[in-house]
């Protein structure tokens, strides 16, 4: 089952419809952007999978050797159920390799700035005490370079929060 609109998604795309709008094409613009708005806010995650080969049956460039992107799902318990059915074919008699993916909707490079926050997160939450303290007020400077220094006294003494 791929994604589910509830009542709130029907709602806000008959609003959009309802405005005054110039002509068709703005019409249709709106109510585009406002679907892809709730597909990007809804779509959580993806199935991929290729078909499986034994060893020098089918090699992966071949046209036969086909690769599917399934639809989005809101969960990753949706996405991980279409990814099991897809696994073996009952029909076809054929096997998969599959996946769930995370989708991220955005641009390569706001990928990798994601992953570097996600990461730096990472490495503060395993340091503790002062050098905790220390990361925070950095990254308090990183954040506000306009602002006035606060007076947090010297770090020795600040008391951290495990």
């Amino acid at each position: 089952m791929a994604i589910t609109f509830t009542k709130k998604h029907v709602a806000t795309m008959a609003e959009v419809l309802d405005r005054d709008h110039e002509d068709l094409d703005a019409a249709a613009v709106a109510a585009l952007s406002a679907a892809l708005e709730i597909i990007e806010k809804r779509a959580k995650f993806t199935v991929v999978g290729q078909l499986r080969f034994p060893a020098g049956h089918l090699t992966p460039d071949e046209a036969r050797a086909n690769q599917v992107a399934l639809g989005w799902y809101a969960t990753e318990g949706q996405a991980d159920a279409a990814a099991l059915s897809l696994v073996y074919s009952t029909a076809t008699h054929e096997t998969f390799q599959t996946w769930t993916l995370p989708i991220f909707n955005g641009t390569p490079a706001a990928y990798y700035t994601t992953r570097k926050q996600a990461r730096e997160a990472a490495e503060n939450s395993l340091k503790s005490g002062p050098e905790a303290e220390l990361q925070r007020r950095v990254q308090w400077f990183k954040d506000n370079p306009e602002a006035e220094t606060p007076d947090w006294g010297p770090i020795w003494k600040t008391e951290v929060s495990v």
